[in-house]
């Protein structure tokens, strides 16, 4: 817009703005320059109403800037005009900077007799609600007059004068306190005035969170407004007074209180929710995080965004942690997980998770006093109980249970290690060769848990033997432990065998790959036999031979041969019920009996005959026999020794 488009009154000469001025102690300056009583008259002259609000409006800027010989854009960029924005709420633009419409102080102005008395200007940063202090001189603001007793009022004479006429330069300036000026500090350096270097030194000795420091004009006095009206109150109301009322006491007690709360951080912090949190002492499970602190909670986590004041909610997380004597419960989303999962106190369902056992079980430790908890009753649609337990109890307990659970190894790693079946493996532990214990009695995981030295020991019994490898079939005169199995007994016979080899009274001679763990060792067929066991019995120096065993020792291939021996009583079998090829009979039998017989079978090839010839012979004359039958209607001849040694035949040239 160019001069000659303007209209309306025009003031005899200008008046430069000064950077950082308030728009009206600009107007004020402009009008004692001018000899008028008042800024009003200006605001009359350019045809404005008198409503102060009218003076920021963009509409009417071309009429004050033009009866001040100023451009439109000089005389907005001093204005607090309005900014609209989508989803904000009524915002101000202070030199650039935007803030909330209730941050600013327009009708109750404060002014600093030691800069009026230095300049006589009237600053912008005088215009904010919470600045009650000057960091350049260390002293209070005035907002009264000492001549009138009357507030003072932006429609003066001069920037240094009352309306009554009182030089405010001439006012005494009362000193403020250190904290006052730090935080006065801090909105000084936001706004973009410089508050002297003095005032920077004793803002450096409040050690404020570094976050504070790097805080927009806004954020930093909207945190200013929420821990300054904390003050000495247990809570802060639903709803806060409007900046815009905060007087000048309550803007110095505002700034003290926030510098409280944040210098030396964070323990001050932590003073200040504990003075909020000091009278909710009652039963842990009754606190409630939002009940203990009120509309502060609500305004913390709602007002103040984690995007601006991550410090602050990290400073009550950290107090929730240490210090907060209620339970955390899961509806509390305000606070972030890692916070959850720190809190003094842990529900039992998440108890139990982190222990590896249900919520029952944990629920029955606390009964028996093993972890520190409580029980609460909550009467809600239907009653229930919950149960508590303290983090650092159950962490105590867990470590405690793993550190005994690490001397044990379960069933799957322990059959690995050994070789052995499962079932196996609890024969040879409840002989005495293993320690264990069964998970669910010491809340380890299900199934059986064996001590690790033992298996140890028992692994190192066998390999400390230096055995060569070599390949293996079936048994002969060497049998591998795995095929030993099939005859010594799980419960005595194996276990005496283990037991053999780990003290050294047995050792093996060989080992195949084709077994795995102690399955594969290699022994002498003769030593393993001895270590054969029938219930109730003991095992015989000789040991035992099972039927097929006893039977190859008679000459004979099939086992039934020594099954019609016990039959008939000519063998004595051991006591006890024996199933399939596991049937066993005393060694010292098998020899006693082959001292006095011989099979039939075995004489007819040492004459140099066949059976068949042999047996008729026998028949035709008469010579008497042990016959045994073996199924089938087939029968087993012996002879006597001493009636087999007289024997004299000269068989046929035909046979």
């Amino acid at each position: 817009m160019t001069i000659q488009e303007r209209t309306g009154a025009c003031l005899l000469f200008r008046v430069d703005p000064i950077p950082l001025e308030s728009p009206r102690g600009y107007l004020c300056r402009v009008a004692g320059a001018h000899r008028y009583d008042s800024p009003q008259w200006l605001v009359n002259l350019a045809g404005l109403p008198e409503d102060t609000a009218a003076l920021e409006r963009e509409d009417r800027a071309r009429r004050i800037a033009h009866l001040l010989r100023l451009e439109p854009e000089e005389w907005l960029a001093m204005c607090y005009r309005r900014v609209t924005r989508p989803g904000r709420f009524d915002q101000r633009s202070f030199y650039g900077k935007l803030l909330s419409a209730g941050q600013l102080n327009l009708c109750r102005p404060r002014a600093c007799p030691c800069c009026l008395r230095e300049r006589s200007v009237w600053w912008a940063i005088w215009d904010l609600c919470l600045v009650a202090a000057c960091p350049l001189h260390c002293c209070l603001l005035i907002n009264h007059c000492p001549g009138c007793k009357k507030m003072l009022a932006w429609q003066r004479p001069a920037v240094e004068r009352c309306r009554c006429g009182t030089d405010l330069r001439t006012v005494a300036a009362e000193a403020a306190s250190a904290d006052l000026v730090a935080m006065n500090t801090l909105i000084y350096r936001a706004a973009g005035f410089s508050p002297g270097a003095a005032a920077e030194l004793e803002l450096g000795d409040c050690h404020f969170p570094l976050k504070v420091a790097q805080l927009a004009l806004d954020p930093l006095l909207r945190l200013i407004r929420f821990l300054g009206l904390l003050g000495g109150q247990a809570s802060v109301h639903r709803k806060q007074r409007p900046l815009h009322r905060t007087d000048l006491i309550t803007a110095i007690e505002a700034g003290q209180a926030a510098t409280v709360a944040l210098k030396d951080w964070p323990r001050s912090w932590c003073k200040v929710l504990r003075r909020i949190a000091l009278e909710k002492t009652e039963n842990a499970a009754e606190l409630s995080l939002w009940e203990s602190f009120g509309n502060f909670h609500r305004h913390l986590f709602y007002a103040l965004p984690r995007s601006d004041f991550g410090f602050l909610h990290e400073g009550f997380e950290t107090f929730v942690v240490e210090d907060w004597k209620g339970v955390v419960r899961g509806h509390c989303r305000t606070l972030s997980a890692r916070t959850r999962g720190k809190s003094m106190w842990i529900p039992a369902q998440q108890a139990a998770q982190k222990a590896r056992l249900n919520s029952t079980r944990v629920a029955e430790l606390v009964r028996q006093g093993k972890l520190d908890g409580i029980f609460h009753k909550v009467r809600q649609r239907r009653q229930h109980t919950e149960c508590w337990i303290k983090r650092a109890s159950l962490d105590q307990w867990i470590t405690a249970r793993d550190t005994d659970l690490a001397q044990y190894m379960p069933r799957p790693e322990a059959q690995q290690v050994l070789g052995l079946h499962g079932r196996t493996l609890l024969r040879v532990a409840e002989a005495g060769l293993i320690r264990y214990v069964q998970g669910s009695e010491h809340y380890f995981r299900p199934g059986f848990h064996f001590l690790r030295a033992d298996i140890s020991k028992i692994k190192y019994g066998f390999e400390k033997h230096a055995v060569p490898a070599r390949e293996y079939s079936k048994p002969g005169e060497l049998t591998a432990l795995r095929y030993a199995l099939i005859y010594l007994r799980r419960a005595s016979g194996l276990p005496s065998v283990i037991r053999a080899v780990v003290d050294g009274a047995l050792v093996p001679v060989a080992y195949t790959n084709q077994f795995p763990g102690i399955t594969g060792y290699l022994f002498p067929s003769e030593r393993l036999r001895r270590y054969r066991s029938v219930a109730g019995v003991q095992t015989p120096p000789e040991g035992f031979l099972n039927y097929s065993e006893a039977a190859s020792r008679l000459g004979w291939t099939s086992a039934d041969v020594i099954a019609g021996l016990v039959a008939q009583g000519v063998l004595g079998a051991s006591t006890g019920h024996q199933n399939g090829r596991s049937k066993l009979v005393p060694a010292s039998e098998i020899q006693r009996f082959s001292t006095q017989y011989i099979a039939v079978k075995a004489l007819a090839r040492h004459l140099d005959v066949t059976s068949d010839w042999l047996r008729s012979h026998l028949r035709k004359s008469g010579t008497p026999t042990l016959a045994v039958p073996v199924g089938a209607g087939r029968r087993a001849l012996f002879l006597p020794n001493e009636v087999a040694a007289e024997v004299r035949i000269s068989p046929p040239k035909n046979s």
